[in-house]
């Protein structure tokens, strides 16, 4: 009886099977990790008026106007 042998494509011992597993668990830690991101840059202005204040709904949230008496102009 022959021994019939089975190609298994990896790359650095990753199956696409191994891949095909981790992708949404690694998929939910970094969207955790990118939300964490954003919210501890917060303070940032370009972080605020680039990002968060152009969120749909919630984007008046980050909205900080300037009273007029501490105004430069």
């Amino acid at each position: 009886m022959r021994v019939q042998y089975r190609y298994n494509p990896s790359v650095v011992g990753f199956t696409p099977q191994v891949v095909a597993r981790w992708v949404p668990i690694f998929g939910l830690w970094g969207g955790a990790l990118g939300l964490g991101a954003l919210f501890f840059l917060e303070p940032i202005p370009r972080v605020r008026n680039a990002i968060l204040m152009k969120i749909p709904v919630l984007g008046s949230y980050w909205d900080r106007p300037v009273d007029p008496n501490d105004s430069p102009f």
